[in-house]
Formats: structure tokens, C-alpha cells, sequence
């Protein structure tokens, strides 16, 4: 999938002064900005170049926006990660000039290419499949458990149902009742003692020679493991492998959290159903293309329903 243009992320030159200064006063003489395009909420993200050599990631938002409280989230759990966790290290975060900005050591590198054949696939999986053991028992207190925090969140076909949008998909459209009946299934099966990150995608994943790293960790929950590893399979697919290709990527690690596979295939007509709900509201502000990557990912969860069920 295309990471370039998800949100419209403001330039050095369109922040605030009080923000400017605020950040020049807490890091030192700035040489350089880089903003990053990549990701879905419309605050700051740049890469910034220090008159003294070093170098520091950058990402904030007003303190006033509705998406505030997930960069808050993000601190408290990234001061809690332990040592070996791969994520860039949180060197402080602050208010500043009304905004919530975080700071982090720059993580060189490049968003992992999940496309078909790519080397990085097999380097993401790895890193996926030893999250488990590094994030339980879940190092942070104060998480929501995750069958109460996605109960509101994953789901979509009971609502379609309800008024079936005229352009829903004529396979989705012959199997609503299914669909409705299985998406809240695996809910039983998601809590568990596991950090979770939450939100597993390319954009999210950080590639330098073999190591990966996952950023943007606002959407923590407690829960079991096998939620992080199966979120990467949608992404697979939008990718541009098949299901089947897309499922066995990640198999070993899959396997290991002892998941059956039925809470696997509500969990993904679930998947499914989120995106095609949301794909369909209004954007939201400086996020342009939002929705349409949601419908894009909803056509690709699909085929991973259409593939798991068998249902025609």
C-alpha cells in the first residue's frame, strides 16, 4: 500500500511560533525539519536535524484535538517498555504552547515493504512473533482490556445490515447474516496478559538491515497475543499477496499463540466489517485520504473472509 499522502502533517514553517520556540528552547538550535507523511492523524511528524549533530523525532498534536489522548497513551507506554522492546527510545515528552509532543531517539530507517517477495516479510514476522514474550505480563498498568476496548471498535456488519449500503459488495451483500451472526465471536478469546500494540501496519513498522521496529503505540490494550500477529494479515493482502500467501507469512507465529482458527476467522470478518463501516463516514480533518485506504483495506479483509469461510 501507498504510505505517501494518508494525512496532511504541517511543515516547521506552519507550526505555531510558541510551538517553534518551545521545541528550539527543549532540544537546542535546530538545523533542519524533516516532516513524515506517512500515518493517519494530521499533527506534527518530522525528523529533526540539531546544530550539534544529533538528531531527534518529533510528533505532537494541539493538546485540544480529539486524537490527543492516544500521543498521551503513547508515552505512558513507551517509558514502560522494557529494554529489549523494538521501539525507538521516548527521550521526554511535555506540553508545550498548548500541543502534546513527544520526542524520540530517530530511528533510521525506511517503512517495511510488505509487498510479495519483499525481503523485509520474513523480518517483520520475526519481530512480530517475539512480542509476546518481551510484552507479557503487559509492562503497563493503566491499559484497557482489549475485548472491552475493541468491542466498540471492530465490527461494522450489524450496522450495514441495518441499511445495506447500495455499493457494499455483492459477496458481503450475499452473505450479510453470516457476516452479522460470526463478527463478535472472537471477543471472548481477546483478553489475555499481553501489551498489545494495536495498530500493526506498514506504516508502523520501521526497517534498518535485518532489525524492524514498531512505532505510534496509541492504542495499547491488555490482551492475547495472537490480536498483534493477525492484524498484519489484512495488510498482506492490501499489499498485494493472496490470502493464502498473506496467512502463511505469519503462520509460525500464529500457530505459536495457540489461537483456534475459528476466533482467527471471526476476528477477520470483524476486521472486515470496521473497515467497511468506517470507510463510508466523513473524513476526518487533515486526513484527506483516510477513507479511501479504509475501503481499499475493507476489499482486501474480504478476500481474507471469502478465503477462511469458503462461503459463497
Amino acid at each position: 500500500m501507498s504510505l505517501n499522502g494518508t494525512a496532511v502533517r504541517p511543515c516547521w514553517e506552519q507550526l505555531p511560533m510558541l510551538l517553534r520556540d518551545g521545541l528550539t528552547a527543549r532540544l537546542g538550535p535546530i538545523t533542519s525539519a524533516q516532516p513524515q507523511s506517512g500515518g493517519f492523524t494530521p499533527g506534527l511528524a518530522a525528523r529533526i536535524q540539531l546544530v550539534d549533530g544529533d538528531r531527534v523525532f518529533v510528533k505532537g498534536i494541539d493538546s485540544g484535538h480529539a486524537l490527543a489522548d492516544r500521543y498521551r497513551a503513547e508515552a505512558e507506554v513507551v517509558r514502560a517498555l522494557p529494554a529489549e522492546a523494538p521501539a525507538p527510545r521516548l527521550r521526554w515528552d511535555a506540553e508545550i504552547a498548548g500541543w502534546s509532543v513527544l520526542a524520540f531517539d530517530d530511528a533510521a530507517g525506511r517503512h517495511a515493504d510488505l509487498a510479495p517477495g519483499s525481503r523485509d516479510i520474513p523480518l517483520v514476522a520475526e519481530m512480530i512473533a517475539s512480542l509476546a514474550a518481551v510484552l507479557t505480563p503487559c509492562p503497563v498498568s493503566h491499559v484497557p482490556h482489549a475485548a472491552a476496548e475493541l468491542a466498540g471498535l471492530v465490527h461494522g456488519w450489524k450496522e450495514l445490515a441495518a441499511e445495506p449500503p447500495a455499493d457494499l459488495d455483492a459477496w458481503a451483500l450475499r452473505n450479510l447474516d453470516s457476516l452479522t451472526e460470526s463478527e463478535s465471536t472472537w471477543l471472548t478469546a481477546a483478553d489475555g496478559k499481553t501489551l498489545l500494540h494495536g495498530d500493526i501496519n506498514a506504516s508502523n513498522l520501521l526497517v534498518a538491515d535485518t532489525t524492524v521496529l514498531l512505532v505510534d503505540w496509541g492504542q495499547p490494550a491488555s490482551g492475547a497475543a495472537w490480536i498483534d500477529v493477525a492484524d498484519l494479515i489484512p495488510h498482506l493482502i492490501l499489499a498485494g499477496h493472496t490470502p493464502a500467501a498473506a496467512e502463511q507469512a505469519i503462520t509460525g507465529a500464529l500457530s505459536a499463540t495457540g489461537v483456534h482458527p475459528d476466533v482467527v476467522t471471526s476476528y477477520a470478518i470483524a476486521f472486515a466489517g470496521y473497515w467497511a463501516r468506517t470507510s463510508r463516514q466523513p473524513a476526518p480533518p487533515g486526513v484527506p485520504n483516510l477513507r479511501s485506504y479504509q475501503a481499499r483495506a475493507a476489499a482486501a479483509a474480504l478476500q481474507w473472509v471469502a478465503h477462511r469461510t469458503h462461503w459463497t
